[in-house]
């Protein structure tokens, strides 16, 4: 419920998911992601501070690439429109390293015409009121089984969907 003094943790949804130029090789992936996500508070009596919000989006549990966000607030019951864009060559040192079959295993699939990922993300945050105070959280937003078709040898691909897809977001408070 919204209005209890417990935290509730923010609804995510995500709106959309494009990869465009993906590259795949036997030694990196070159990819650009666009992702489109609406992110709300649903308390009527807790502000949200996002202190940090690390994400990345993966394939079958491994890590393709990473991205951090700004720290932002959210106010009671306040929504905010958030769009991350990610662009790798293989080359980044602040990428992970995808292991070969894992990139073989994508390039046979996006072949056949569609991939599932997922997006995940870990954040910091601290809800404040003037009740009690303020509380930290640890919460773990996971957006899973994206999947996301390709265009025939065009390296064009989207997220297959009905429209937004409401994420888990489980919270842990300190």
């Amino acid at each position: 419920m919204a209005t209890s003094l417990v935290p509730q943790p923010p609804k995510i949804k995500l709106n959309s998911l494009f990869m465009l130029k993906i590259n795949v090789s036997n030694t990196k992936l070159g990819a650009n992601f666009d992702v489109a996500f609406t992110i709300e508070n649903p308390n009527l009596v807790s502000w949200i501070h996002f202190d940090r919000i690390d994400g990345s989006i993966s394939y079958k549990d491994n890590a393709l690439m990473t991205y951090s966000l700004d720290p932002f607030v959210l106010g009671l019951k306040e929504h905010r429109m958030m769009r991350v864009k990610i662009s790798a060559n293989g080359l980044q040192e602040d990428q992970p390293v995808v292991k070969e079959r894992v990139l073989e295993e994508i390039h046979r699939q996006r072949e056949d015409g569609a991939v599932n990922f997922s997006l995940e993300m870990f954040a910091r945050a601290t809800y404040r009121t003037g009740w009690w105070g303020t509380k930290s959280v640890l919460m773990n937003p996971q957006c899973l089984d994206l999947r996301v078709g390709f265009l025939p040898k065009v390296g064009f691909g989207s997220w297959i969907s009905g429209g937004p897809m409401t994420c888990a977001v489980p919270m842990l408070i300190d």
